[in-house]
């Protein structure tokens, strides 16, 4: 497959349901932040909590007339969610109508708005573009249960022990996080432990949940090899659970796992692990944990064109029982749709994860020796090595990630690189972003916010790459041009 590197607003691939935007200048990714027309206006689709989908936008608009509603309108995947966000955001409800298989919720424009989509976004909880379309069409409902069976089945062997009816399917990582979030504090809270640990730098949206929580501390440790400083919180008993990416993103640090694992059966915490970054296929992270959380729009849902996210608790740890069903209370399930177009692609995902391993191993090889580069940071490379490759599944490698710190102007490199550019990993396609500038904007945009990114061991300027299935030629030759000076 030929490199791809399309212009502002493009999707990756060529659908209606994409989750990809392009945004190919370090000014296109400035003016996607602050909202401007110039960008705004082609967007179609994209990252699904963070870009409406057109399609999304006119169900909601048609849903509005049909019923008269006016004021700032979601399109949510249920009532039950909409009440509990809009409860915790301090939005007041105008409206709530069920309309076919989701829900109309309309709010006064404001503030509380505002915060309501904010909420949306953390919990992944919008309809999707599929579940949007169909209502469009009047599509008759689609049943899910063969989809469902051949992704559970896919995903079995990479969460051994876990019966298949209790993997359960998300309508994106972020929702498996949150109900992760909510299972633990159902079964932690009356026991006195309601605070949480962060261990690492996590993906921004899982730190927004832990920040947001009205009634419960969140501590973070940015080192993730500091167990001590864990073991200090965790002694003071009241900490409910402590919460990890393997790897973090984009750090690509890994805790150790099987000593965290310890430090929380000494101490009465519950482990939650996230290998979103490398993708369930590279990593066997369950033995260790109480809940595993993954993305599945990344290496499962390869094409990108589809949003998912899976949560499987081990079974043989204490409070199982309970946690699964607070997890399943919690927990908004893929649509019937969005299950079929996944069911096409899991079964790859062993397969396309290896392959990706394979070609950023020798993109990272590269690029370590190339002049412009001032470090280059993958999961099986760096101090923290040792602890990822203690979690590698046979074969495996470090997935696609590769994050790029740079000797000169990120700016003029990002803007020559031909290589899709825009949120993402995971995909057949090269991708790369200035992962702090879409993440963080705030703060990489001043200097005070820059100084506590470097306090945190990062560049604000570092460059995300997640390497595709093209030619390993054609990805250098693309990477050899933009550095070049």
């Amino acid at each position: 497959m030929p490199i791809l590197s399309p212009a502002l607003g493009v999707t990756v691939p060529d659908s209606p349901h994409a989750t990809v935007i392009c945004l190919p200048t370090l000014a296109d990714i400035e003016s996607y932040e602050r909202k401007e027309e110039r960008v705004w206006k082609l967007l179609r689709a994209g990252y699904p909590r963070f870009v409406r989908n057109s399609l999304v936008t006119r169900a909601a608009q048609e849903a509005a007339q049909l019923l008269g509603r006016t004021g700032e309108l979601f399109p949510l995947v249920s009532e039950a969610s909409a009440r509990r966000l809009a409860e915790h955001a301090g939005a007041s409800l105008t409206s709530v109508d069920p309309v076919g298989d989701w829900c109309l919720v309309t709010t006064p424009t404001g503030d509380g708005a505002l915060r309501l989509a904010k909420m949306v976004q953390h919990t992944g909880t919008l309809i999707s573009s599929r579940q949007a379309e169909a209502w469009l069409a009047r599509s008759a409902p689609a049943d899910g249960s063969a989809a469902l069976h051949t992704i559970r089945q896919a995903l079995s062997p990479l969460l051994s022990g876990v019966p298949a009816d209790d993997i359960l399917i998300a309508t994106s990582g972020m929702n498996a996080v949150d109900a992760a979030i909510a299972a633990v504090d159902t079964v932690q809270r009356p026991r006195g432990r309601s605070a949480w640990i962060q261990l690492g730098w996590l993906y921004v949206d899982s730190t927004r949940l832990f920040e947001k929580a009205r009634d419960a501390k969140h501590h973070f440790i940015a080192d993730v090899c500091d167990l001590a400083a864990v073991e200090r919180l965790l002694a003071a008993g009241d900490i409910a659970g402590v919460f990890t990416e393997v790897p973090n993103n984009p750090q690509l640090e890994t805790a150790d796992i099987p000593a965290l694992r310890a430090l929380c059966d000494k101490y009465g915490a519950k482990l939650l692990l996230d290998p979103s970054s490398v993708g369930l296929a590279s990593v066997d992270v369950l033995p260790f944990a109480d809940i595993v959380v993954s993305s599945l729009t990344k290496y499962a849902g390869s094409e990108g064109d589809v949003m998912a996210g899976v949560i499987a608790v081990h079974p043989s740890r204490a409070d199982a029982v309970e946690l699964l069903a607070g997890v399943r209370r919690r927990l908004e399930p893929l649509h019937p749709l969005d299950l079929a177009a996944l069911a096409t692609q899991v079964g790859r995902m062993p397969d396309v994860t290896r392959r990706l391993s394979a070609t950023a191993a020798e993109i990272a090889r590269r690029l370590a020796v190339h002049p412009a580069v001032a470090r280059v940071r993958t999961a099986d490379q760096g101090p923290t090595a040792d602890a990822y490759r203690r979690l590698l599944r046979p074969g495996a490698g470090a997935g696609s990630l590769i994050t790029l710190e740079l000797r000169g102007d990120m700016r003029c490199v990002y803007d020559r690189l031909a290589v899709t550019k825009g949120p993402s990993f995971g995909l057949r396609y090269t991708l790369a972003a200035p992962f702090l500038w879409l993440a963080h904007f705030e703060e990489v945009t001043n200097e005070q916010g820059r100084a506590q990114i470097r306090a945190a061991g990062l560049d604000p300027d570092l460059l995300r790459i997640s390497v595709g299935l093209e030619p390993v030629d054609d990805i250098w030759a693309a990477f050899e041009q933009a550095l070049a000076k």
